[in-house]
């Protein structure tokens, strides 16, 4: 029997006119600005059967419009992006991320903050969907890390409503909006994967996601990890970062393998000691901060204060260390977070 989709079908001729689709998108206020694939209903059907959840269950409700993410509207979605069907299930979890009261969304859809979801994919799933973990893995080239962080976004607006220059307040906004998506190289790295340090089983595939303002590279060339952390913190403790100003969130910083190979061999054993390094490191003094640029918004009563200085970060775990990207050891990317709201992870399932 055929499956039965409840969304509208809309006739526009000829189906296979990506050019038609795309400006009908675009009327609509349906697109990101990019062209889209058509979602006829084959489309959307051959993306349905790789999930055992039914079209009409609720994946998760989005805000700031709480629209009900069903998984068939989010197929629709999926597909617009250009998903492969493999991806689909990475997208289901990555949904339910970011509709966690903790994560709150409706604070990143809704502000003016050039803020937007960071997706990191561990697991099995990234040899699976061939997730892009090693050079140029936040750049363009690769299927999965662009669709999937794209469907995401399309889900923001066309499911919750997080339309530009209407709900969503950005006065600037910044490219990663359009996507952000890539994987952890576990197999390089020096550590356990993310997702274990934070509770899952190597085993498991799953998506941590959290909210963040753009990328900040960071040059070491030195190769003395002392000097080169040194550099890093410097630039967590930049004025007018977002976690200067609210002391909170889940930054995050990406790294990559031989930097995080040259770290356990001069010293820092564990993504744990180079978590604690920062927390220890970053930290600005009470009266470098102006108090009427402050203050007023994010009292010094609510930062984590040690010996008269304020913490970037309120505890080491909060600062998120990704192993990501090609093989020598000297950009480090260090990726200022939104506060009030806290990164998540899923299992991805079927």
């Amino acid at each position: 029997m055929a499956l039965q989709l409840k969304s509208q079908a809309i006739e526009l001729g000829n189906t296979e006119d990506a050019e038609l689709a795309f400006e009908y998108s675009i009327e609509q206020g349906w697109s990101d600005g990019l062209p889209i694939i058509p979602p006829t209903a084959d489309r959307v059907a051959r993306m349905l059967a790789v999930t055992t959840r039914r079209p009409d269950d609720v994946v998760a409700t989005i805000a700031p419009r709480y629209g009900e993410a069903t998984v068939e509207r989010a197929a629709i979605n999926a597909v617009m992006a250009g998903c492969h069907p493999s991806y689909f299930p990475v997208l289901l979890a990555t949904l339910e991320a970011v509709a966690d009261p903790a994560f709150n969304l409706r604070g990143i859809q809704a502000t003016t903050n050039p803020v937007g979801p960071a997706i990191v994919i561990n697991g099995p799933v990234r040899k699976a969907a061939e997730v892009n973990c090693g050079r140029n893995a936040l750049g363009p080239g690769r299927r999965a890390n662009a669709t999937i962080g794209r469907a995401l976004r399309l889900c923001l607006i066309n499911i919750g409503g997080g339309i530009g220059g209407d709900t969503d307040k950005a006065i600037l906004g910044f490219p990663g909006k359009y996507t952000f998506c890539l994987g952890e190289n576990e197999e390089n790295s020096p550590w356990e994967p993310l997702h274990v340090a934070r509770g899952f089983s190597a085993e498991d595939s799953t998506v941590t996601v959290s909210a963040i303002q753009g990328t900040n590279s960071v040059l070491i060339l030195s190769g003395i990890m002392e000097d080169a952390l040194h550099v890093i913190a410097d630039a967590m403790m930049t004025m007018g970062n977002n976690n200067v100003i609210a002391g909170s969130g889940n930054p995050i910083l990406f790294i990559s393998p031989g930097f995080a190979n040259l770290l356990v061999e001069q010293g820092f054993p564990t993504r744990r000691s180079v978590q604690e390094y920062f927390f220890e490191h970053a930290r600005i003094p009470v009266e470098d901060f102006p108090a009427r640029e402050f203050v007023p918004s994010k009292p010094m009563a609510n930062r984590v204060i040690i010996d008269g200085k304020v913490c970037v970060v309120p505890s080491p775990e909060d600062l998120l260390v990704v192993v990501a990207g090609g093989p020598e050891p000297y950009h480090t990317t260090f990726c200022a977070s939104i506060g009030d709201f806290k990164a998540q992870t899923r299992k991805i399932d079927a």
